[in-house]
């Protein structure tokens, strides 16, 4: 069940994001944890109140 959004085009990132509750946990996870720490932070500054990230990505949990 997971959704592919690239963090990398803000207008998008931010569009896909008004489709979630920010009051409910979100998870996050990327490859080498850089892209998803980002998104954790960026979710945070705009109300998020649970975030998950996988610290180090998928590379670090294999």
């Amino acid at each position: 069940g997971a959704v592919n959004i690239d963090f990398f085009n803000t207008s998008k990132f931010m569009d896909a994001l008004q489709k979630y509750d920010k009051e409910k946990a979100i998870y996050l996870y990327c490859r080498s944890g850089n892209r998803s720490g980002n998104a954790a932070r960026k979710l945070e500054n705009i109300g998020f109140k649970e975030i998950y990230d996988l610290q180090g990505g998928f590379m670090n949990w294999r």
